[in-house]
């Protein structure tokens, strides 16, 4: 008995030994990681006070508010910032020099440039993306912290300058040091990380085809994540060049991988549509041989009948596709043989352009796996020169650039004749942060809900100013009392920054915060002037907020309607343009329309789902329409380059104004090109099989009745032969 209760006793204690090194794990990866990048934020903005005051810079707020703005979780993205942010100030400082020197004594027509300087950075906000997109912001306020300060005293304007710039590298230098030092925290891992879940979401992806989920509605969401991630990890890996040469290898790698992701995961979504509408219009053995083709593919992608969990375990993966694309054509012509005798030759060209497709998702993914292998420790697998991997580019609306520019140069404006006509006595406070709100916040996928948390923030920010004012400074003695005063506003300000749900919250009281806290390197407490300034910050922000309502580039019927348009302008791209656009620059062109409405984010909601759609329907028919198009020009017959250049033709003017007559002309067209190269012999055309297989595609996409053009160009069946509805 004792010993069975010894032995019971010893797995209690076993037992609970795991489970508190399993609470410790968790509390390292999550709460652990809050409490030290709050304690960098803490350290880093102490030092910039002490070295601002050793130094008797006349607002160390300046550089404790640069702590804030450039501080991150991560250190390469902190240097990154750092980077830009110091490039923006100095574009942003000379520019102010310039304007105070051409315009001293003339206060509009400096206001007036001013504006229209605020203008274009908004507009460079919108087409940059990521640190560059943020250096445009800075180079659009910073002319406020310094510009507007010198109009009221032109002869120190560059004291009042370099005076900035100095607490701003002051700033930089303390959240650059801080954030190496102290607990650094690289984006490589962060990186390998995303990657190695976009790969087992993809794979999970694959192998959840089958008969039972043909009959569930088309899911979007998990494609969308997926395809955002790509934009999303450019933030990290455009950090990633600041730690390291092997981190600047690893972004070429990681470039390729998301050209070859979004390949892949166009091709399966290409193929899932194909087995939907076959299993819709009653097809089922053509849809059971081709998920018997499809099987090995989704065998291949698992290890130990699970997802491959690292770059090791996709190498064994990466053999196993290997053996498939050597097997591949007798795998298909086994499948191929055991078709029934009954098919029709349409059902069969059905499956010729099933079988098609999977060989292009095999293709694909054979790449995509052999580059993600191979990012594990590319120096030792000698890797290292990878592949040049294609650009994704910039792609942006300008008109949207425009309208965004005009918004910023339009808050500007109004709170600049408020501060003449009124006399506000804090205008160039409420000017600057107005600015800051109005450019800030002009890239983010939903500024309306964002200004409306920088609001809450600014009213924390604003009570926690009034107790650090008026009952903490008043008390402190001596550098150390100064920052225990600070520290309980800047630690709240922080964990709001740690929670992406809420982190504008955070920006928000940093911001308030710094900007009006009642030291410079001689402390003043005005009651008086700091409701002042309570009341102008509020109307800016407000003001701001307003203009976002009025411009509002993302959530409106405009705004999808431009985004619609521009997505089916890619496929008549496709279609006319001489040489055709690369497959890869074409759909991150689409995806990045897309991400930067904020569609991506809200897929479940219905007001943005024809936006998703047109998007699934440009990536599915411009990649049949180029891959025809490369193997036309590998066909000499004259008659059929004429035949399908007419039908691409019919799709393009389809595509840039659609409408019913146009889409049953485009059927007749595309229908008319299959006859003919149905009627041709396969051994008078080596890529007979390709093109035939492409034009049956496109064809069955326009004639799907679930597909996005059906609303604005529906189509009776009593309109379209029963010949061309079965070509």
């Amino acid at each position: 008995m004792s010993r069975g209760n010894t032995g019971l006793a010893f797995m209690r204690r076993t037992r609970w030994r795991y489970m508190l090194l399993g609470m410790l794990r968790d509390w390292v990866r999550e709460d652990a990681q809050t409490l030290i990048y709050i304690g960098k934020v803490l350290l880093a903005c102490m030092l910039a006070m002490w070295v601002s005051l050793r130094f008797e810079l006349e607002q160390p707020r300046t550089a404790l508010l640069t702590v804030a703005i450039v501080m991150q979780t991560r250190t390469s993205m902190v240097l990154a910032k750092s980077y830009y942010r110091l490039i923006g100030t100095l574009v942003g400082i000379a520019t102010s020099v310039l304007l105070v020197a051409l315009f001293a004594q003339e206060r509009v027509p400096f206001l007036v440039y001013l504006s229209l300087w605020i203008s274009f950075c908004t507009a460079g906000s919108i087409v940059f993306r990521h640190h560059q997109s943020y250096a445009f912001v800075l180079a659009g306020y910073t002319i406020c912290i310094v510009g507007l300060p010198a109009t009221l005293n032109p002869g120190h304007t560059f004291d009042i300058a370099m005076t900035r710039l100095s607490e701003i590298m002051v700033g930089l230098a303390c959240a650059s040091l801080v954030s190496a030092l102290v607990f650094p925290q690289g984006v490589g891992e962060l990186l390998r990380n995303a990657v190695r879940k976009r790969f087992r979401d993809f794979s999970r992806l694959l192998c959840s085809l089958n008969r039972e989920k043909l009959d569930e509605p088309a899911g979007q969401a998990a494609t969308l994540r997926m395809a955002s991630d790509i934009f999303e990890l450019e933030i990290f890996h455009a950090s990633s060049s600041m730690e390291s040469s092997h981190s600047r290898a690893y972004r070429e790698q990681l470039n390729m991988l998301n050209s070859e992701f979004m390949a892949v995961s166009t091709s399966f979504h290409s193929f899932e549509q194909l087995m939907r509408r076959l299993h819709t219009s009653g097809h089922p053995q053509v849809v059971d041989s081709l998920m018997v083709l499809f099987a090995p593919i989704q065998s291949a992608v698992l290890t130990h009948r699970r997802e491959a969990q690292d770059e090791l375990e996709a190498r064994q993966v990466a053999l196993t596709i290997d053996a498939l694309v050597q097997r591949w054509p007798t795998h298909l012509n086994e499948v191929r043989s055991s078709l029934p005798s009954t098919l029709t030759d349409n059902e069969k060209l059905d499956f010729a352009t099933g079988a098609e497709l999977s060989l292009r998702i095999l293709s694909e993914l054979h790449a995509y796996v052999h580059t993600y292998a191979s990012m594990r420790k590319p120096e030792k697998m000698g890797i290292s020169k990878p592949r040049r991997s294609p650009r994704l580019g910039m792609h942006f609306d300008p008109l949207a650039a425009l309208l965004a520019g005009l918004r910023g140069g339009l808050v500007f404006a109004v709170m600049s004749f408020l501060w003449i006509a009124c006399d506000l006595r804090s205008g160039i406070e409420a000017i600057t942060i107005a600015t800051i709100a109005s450019t800030l916040f002009a890239s983010s996928p939903a500024p309306g809900r964002t200004v409306r948390q920088f609001i809450i923030g600014a009213v924390i920010g604003t009570a926690l100013l009034y107790i650090c004012n008026f009952h903490l400074l008043t008390q402190a003695q001596g550098f150390v009392m100064l920052a225990l005063a600070l520290c309980p506003a800047i630690a709240i300000a922080a964990w709001f920054t740690t929670r992406p749900a809420i982190a504008v919250i955070g920006s928000g009281i940093f911001i308030v915060f710094f900007l009006h806290i009642g030291f410079n390197n001689v402390f003043a407490a005005d009651p008086v002037n700091f409701i002042n300034e309570a009341i102008a910050d509020l109307l800016a922000i407000m003001l701001a907020g307003l203009f976002y309502s009025l411009i509002d580039l993302t959530n409106d019927l405009w705004s999808r309607t431009r985004v619609a348009q521009a997505l089916r302008e890619l496929i008549r791209d496709a279609c006319i343009q001489t040489p055709p656009p690369a497959r890869a620059k074409l759909e991150a062109h689409a995806r990045e329309l897309l991400l930067r409405m904020g569609s991506a984010r809200r897929v479940a909601d219905a007001k943005d789902k024809e936006v998703v759609d047109w998007l699934l329907s440009t990536l599915e028919i411009s990649q049949a329409v180029i891959a025809l198009r490369l193997e036309l020009d590998r066909t000499d017959d004259a008659i059929i380059r004429s035949s399908i250049d007419q039908s691409l033709l019919q799709l393009a003017r389809l595509f840039a104004q659609p409408s019913s007559t146009l889409r049953r002309s485009a059927i007749t067209s595309i229908a008319a090109s299959i006859e003919y190269l149905q009627s041709k012999a396969p051994l008078g055309i080596p890529n007979h099989g390709q093109l035939l297989t492409m034009l049956h595609f496109i064809h069955g996409a326009l004639l799907d009745k679930d597909s996005v053009l059906t609303p604005i160009a529906p189509l009776e069946d009593s309109s379209i032969p029963g010949a061309l509805r079965h070509a």
